[in-house]
């Protein structure tokens, strides 16, 4: 499902909301994004999948991760590589910020998060397995 060699978007934005469960209905709504994917926690969204027509746009709720240096609510970009261990390696020896190491997701995801410069929330990820919504706490709606 999260393999870019099957299509799925090398570069993803994670957009942090207060009512992820509010936003994601008013994305739907307004922008006519298609919901692929929930995933609830204590009966909000902690985690949702939007088809924009041509990416993902994934929704979280906000939490103290999610402000920056400066006090302005951080946004949170993805991208996929082939290596997630050696591209840790380079990135936090050339400057950024680890917030935790690579570590192995049970959506079938290896996964690190460093801050830039000014804050903003980097993951990159490696895709390692398919694994089905289902066996980790999500619903597939489409």
């Amino acid at each position: 499902m999260y393999d870019p060699e099957k299509g799925f978007p090398r570069v993803v934005v994670e957009l942090a909301y207060a009512d992820p469960d509010r936003a994601v209905e008013w994305l739907v709504e307004v922008f006519g994004f298609r919901l692929l994917l929930r995933q609830p926690v204590s009966g909000t969204i902690h985690h949702a999948d939007l088809d924009t027509g041509g990416g993902i746009v994934m929704v979280r709720g906000a939490d103290e991760r999610f402000t920056c240096t400066d006090g302005h609510t951080c946004k949170q970009t993805i991208v996929w590589v082939p290596d997630v261990d050696k591209h840790f390696e380079l990135s936090t020896a050339a400057g950024a910020q680890p917030l935790h190491p690579p570590v192995d997701k049970p959506w079938g995801l290896r996964q690190y998060l460093v801050r830039d410069i000014e804050g903003h929330l980097w993951e990159f990820t490696q895709h390692m397995r398919d694994v089905a919504p289902e066996e980790w706490g999500a619903t597939a709606v489409a």
